[in-house]
């Protein structure tokens, strides 16, 4: 083996050794970063110390991801590659505005609550997915559009109801972003909302799919089955059969014999 496949190989078990360790860290300190920040953006009238300490968890936990994504890039098998294949790692950091999309990386690259396989595992990944990223859009709303003018999203309440008939690509009207940081949010709710429902449709397909075939399997089982006892039971029928004839030939031999 070349001495370069061998640094690589090594690199991507420290990797993935680096990844088994940290990814449920990285997992709670996001599900305490989205607690964070909504209440830093939802919640106004909080007393004079909760807001400091608040900003100030929230800039730890980001140093904290900080940290994460250097060392993931120190210890990528390529670091270009690496960057390449997590583009919302990297503008998050670099980008205070963007810090939701670091959220997001967190949840959909590290998360074990989202692996797996079958029908329900795919049915739970969805609908976390879909909840995550409407609690992030509606949270992103709000710190963008209250208090400007001619803005309708005023609440926290009405900022969840504008994400989910954005993500659902449902849109009454009702409420709709007025600002730069507000429409840009709008949209990539509206992209991912599409994302959504292709997922959701296609899971549903493959459901069908599979029930169809495990009954039609179920079917061919028991029809099998069946075809073999009757088999079993015209061997036994033909076995007695052969014994009378057999019988018959002794008598028949014996009279002749006589």
């Amino acid at each position: 083996m070349a001495l370069g496949q061998l640094r690589e190989l090594t690199s991507g078990a420290k990797y993935d050794a680096y990844a088994r360790r940290t990814d449920g860290i990285l997992l709670a300190l996001g599900f305490v970063f989205l607690v964070l920040w909504t209440l830093d953006t939802v919640e106004l009238g909080l007393p004079s110390p909760v807001p400091g300490l608040i900003k100030s968890l929230l800039w730890l936990i980001w140093l904290a991801f900080a940290a994460d994504v250097a060392t993931r890039i120190a210890l990528a098998r390529s670091s270009w590659r690496f960057i390449l294949k997590h583009p919302l790692d990297i503008l998050a950091l670099f980008n205070p505005a963007l810090r939701p999309l670091k959220i997001l990386a967190v949840f959909t690259n590290g998360s074990k609550v989202l692996r797996g396989r079958g029908a329900l595992n795919a049915t739970r990944a969805v609908a976390l997915s879909a909840a995550l990223l409407m609690w992030i859009g509606a949270v992103a709303i709000l710190g963008a559009e209250r208090g400007v003018v001619g803005s309708s999203i005023s609440s926290f309440g009405d900022a969840l109801w504008w994400a989910l008939v954005t993500t659902t690509t449902v849109g009454y009207g009702d409420f709709f972003p007025v600002t730069v940081t507000g429409r840009v949010v709008a949209g990539a709710l509206m992209v991912v909302g599409i994302s959504l429902i292709g997922v959701v449709t296609a899971s549903v397909a493959a459901w069908f799919v599979r029930l169809t075939t495990a009954e039609s399997d179920e079917r061919d089982e028991a029809s099998i089955a069946k075809n073999e006892q009757e088999i079993r039971r015209l061997h036994d029928k033909m076995d007695v059969l052969e014994e009378k004839i057999d019988r018959l030939l002794t008598t028949q031999d014996r009279q002749e014999n006589t």
